[in-house]
């Protein structure tokens, strides 16, 4: 007797085409759901993602924008209303089809809520719920929500004071991958990985470079959202002033993001709100590259000895982090050494994928 392969139907939904952290994790996910049989579609707005869920496999249907627009902050949220009623069907027509959902951004949820598509939802939740706006939203929409899949216990916590069921799949990083030197190259070079957006500091972190010797360099590496303009124009501002004049290089986007860590000293993340489940970090401790992060939301739960953590916006404390790395060979190489096998001891996209799969695959059935 022959037996039909069941083909799960598998949605993701995305309230921004735009590329960052986040869509690089919702890719992922595609990818291995593609590779595994699954059919795939992907709900998204106009954008860069939309070409990489086409070439992920995925089949694509385009809905409006669903982040908040810019202007007055009234305009703006009839703005958002009009297009979160206009990607209504579209969702609920295809969502209905399907065996389960994933949707990767909470301003996406609204939509779902009006949609009532009736099959198992999971929340992919990439931030730390703590704005008051962000909160109302979630508790707005709780009702399609089967299971939110949050990225860190810092994303956890509030999620599960708000009724949601949770279960927690850190983010994880390519590996193995090939390390850099056992000690620092002959340039010290401070390096961040990090979109160009005020919350990310920075301007904090070139504050607190401005504060070491003349010597040490600094690379921002990373793109920017149109909205962010100003900010960026700020830190070339910043940049000029005499005590960096000459010593910070903006790289923009960079394919090949480990290649350049391999040249830095340090890696820092400086968000000054908490980051989720930070990829930059877990990036440079794959390759042994001790990391300067900010104590607060995820970053606390995967440095451990691979770095150093400091208040969030104090350029003093960053500068003292950044002198005692850097000066210090054998902190340094202590750093070095616990990267890679803390990576190697959970926090592999292998994991995260493997883990993700399950739950999805369970839900479905």
């Amino acid at each position: 007797m022959n037996s039909k392969k069941v083909v799960r139907r598998f949605v993701v939904i995305s309230p921004t085409g735009l590329m960052s952290g986040a869509e690089a994790v919702l890719l992922r996910i595609v990818h291995r759901a593609v590779a595994d049989g699954w059919e795939v579609t992907g709900i998204s707005p106009p954008g860069p993602l939309v070409d990489a869920l086409g070439a992920a496999g995925a089949s694509v249907v385009k809905i409006p924008n669903l982040r908040l627009p810019n202007g007055a902050r009234a305009i703006a949220g009839l703005r958002l209303i009009g297009r979160t009623l206009k990607a209504v069907p579209a969702i609920r027509s295809i969502a209905r089809r399907s065996d389960v959902l994933l949707v990767n951004g909470i301003f996406a949820l609204p939509a779902l809520r009006i949609a009532r598509p009736g099959k198992p939802l999971a929340w992919l939740v990439h931030d730390v719920v703590h704005r008051r706006s962000w909160k109302m939203i979630t508790r707005l929409s709780l009702s399609p929500i089967t299971l939110a899949i949050a990225v860190s216990e810092a994303v956890a916590e509030p999620l599960r004071s708000l009724g949601l069921t949770v279960t927690v799949i850190r983010n994880g990083t390519p590996w193995p991958v090939s390390p850099n030197g056992g000690s620092q190259p002959a340039i010290q070079v401070v390096g961040c990985s990090a979109m160009l957006t005020s919350w990310k500091g920075q301007s904090v972190l070139l504050d607190a470079v401005a504060m070491l010797p003349a010597s040490v360099k600094v690379e921002l590496m990373g793109g920017q959202f149109p909205k962010d303009a100003p900010y960026v124009a700020t830190l070339h501002d910043r940049a000029a002033q005499p005590d960096l004049a000459g010593r910070v290089e903006f790289l923009g986007h960079v394919d090949d993001i480990l290649a350049r860590m391999r040249t830095w000293s340090v890696a820092v993340s400086a968000s000054i709100n908490p980051e989720a489940g930070p990829l930059a970090p877990l990036e440079a401790m794959s390759i042994g590259l001790p990391v300067v992060g900010t104590n607060h939301g995820g970053t606390t739960e995967v440095i451990g000895d691979a770095g150093l953590l400091v208040r969030p916006g104090d350029a003093k404390a960053m500068a003292v982090a950044l002198a005692r790395l850097l000066d210090n060979p054998t902190l340094w190489r202590q750093c070095h050494e616990a990267g890679p096998k803390a990576v190697a001891g959970g926090l592999t996209v292998e994991r995260q994928l493997d883990s993700m799969m399950a739950i999805l695959a369970e839900l479905a059935d």
